[in-house]
């Protein structure tokens, strides 16, 4: 559980229009001071990503802007549920990088099994760009302040006020994995005689994933924000250190690394888990067979992974001449699999061959065989 309390409160659909986040020449830096994301991972759902109803505050829709105050809804405490198979990333806003004239929003990848970043696929956005609106449910930066601000009408309907938001209200953005990832599709609700669509709704489209036991990183990155092409690209902001000296072509900014990149901001491991069963004939060995070097291994490990596991279980390792070669205890109420580093009780590394296991919960057993190669 982390030590924050707060996040940012999803309020309503937001619509906003392209240069409404401006920067004023006062706060551009260099850009070698670009800022790290700062993120942090909870298995399971946190729960204060929700849209929440406001009581007696009634937004009016200006200029396309809605924005109902979070500062109203009071203290919210940590609250992180658990659930199967589901990821919880938060990471800090940086108020710097969203009052750069460019900052398009934010952008959120995922690697399974390895933290190779080519191997990222987008599973969210939280965009500002036109055409994004549904992706966008937090605050805004006020340039001229450097604050987050919201709008509010009170009682004046018709009236816009940009009300100042407490930093700890809106200074972290909290992803459920898979709850809250995808692309906004439009689907059909409701075809006339002719079959033409006459009730549309926009529905939240999730890839697949996570997946069980899968060793799991994520990164994030600024989005660029769109000036004429929709690109809906990371923005690109040139390593200016030391005159440009990194760059490919010496004092050509296009040829420059690009400080807003996966790997800068990248977070993990964590695995995700289907969940406890108590059914042990479900139980499990993956990868079976197990070659070594697999990519989920981390570097110079092995690992494997016990899976469909009750809450509480004893797994027995043995040789098929029936030495007993390690006991592991598995006590988890979250998550379903034990890993196994393929070492005796003693630390040596068993050698390649096929082996038996023996699960028992309680006075149910189930055992079975996996192969390990070497």
């Amino acid at each position: 559980m982390t030590r924050w309390k707060w996040c940012v409160v999803v309020a309503a659909t937001l619509g906003l229009v392209p240069g409404v986040v401006a920067a004023s020449a006062a706060r551009v830096r260099d850009a070698s001071d670009f800022p790290t994301i700062h993120a942090w991972l909870h298995t399971g759902a946190y729960q204060d990503s929700t849209i929440l109803p406001v009581p007696n505050v009634r937004p009016q829709v200006l200029w396309g802007d809605v924005y109902p105050c979070p500062g109203i809804l009071g203290d919210r405490p940590d609250s992180l549920r658990e659930q199967a198979r589901t990821i919880s990333l938060r990471f800090f806003r940086d108020p710097y990088a969203e009052s750069r004239p460019d900052f398009g929003g934010y952008r959120i990848y995922r690697m399974v099994g390895t933290p190779d970043t080519s191997q990222a696929v987008l599973i969210r956005r939280f965009s500002l760009n036109a055409g994004s609106e549904l992706t966008w449910h937090f605050t805004v930066m006020d340039s001229a302040s450097g604050k987050f601000r919201c709008a509010d009408y009170p009682s004046r309907i018709g009236t816009r006020v940009l009300t100042p938001v407490p930093d700890s209200l809106s200074s972290v953005i909290t992803f459920v994995d898979p709850d809250s990832n995808g692309n906004y599709v439009k689907t059909c609700q409701r075809l006339d005689a002719l079959g033409h669509c006459i009730d549309s709704v926009f529905t939240l489209i999730a890839p697949a994933g996570p997946h069980d036991g899968f060793r799991t990183w994520y990164s994030i990155t600024y989005e660029a924000l769109n000036t004429s092409d929709p690109n809906y690209e990371d923005l690109f902001v040139p390593d200016s250190s030391n005159g440009y000296a990194n760059c490919t072509t010496p004092g050509d900014p296009a040829t420059c690394p690009n400080l807003n990149n996966k790997l800068h901001n990248l977070v993990g491991p964590i695995e995700p888990t289907g969940g406890p069963t108590r059914n042990l004939e479900g139980v499990g060995v993956v990868p079976n067979p197990y070659n070594g070097h697999e990519a989920w291994d981390q570097v110079g490990q092995h690992e494997i992974h016990f899976i469909n596991l009750p809450a509480h279980a004893t797994i027995k390792i043995y040789t098929v001449a029936g030495d007993l070669l390690r006991t592991l205890h598995h006590d988890d109420a979250v998550r379903d699999y034990e890993s196994w580093d393929l070492t005796t009780d003693r630390g040596h590394l068993v050698a390649s061959g096929i082996y038996m296991y023996r699960v028992t919960a309680g006075s149910f057993a189930f055992q079975n065989r996996f192969i390990v190669i070497l």
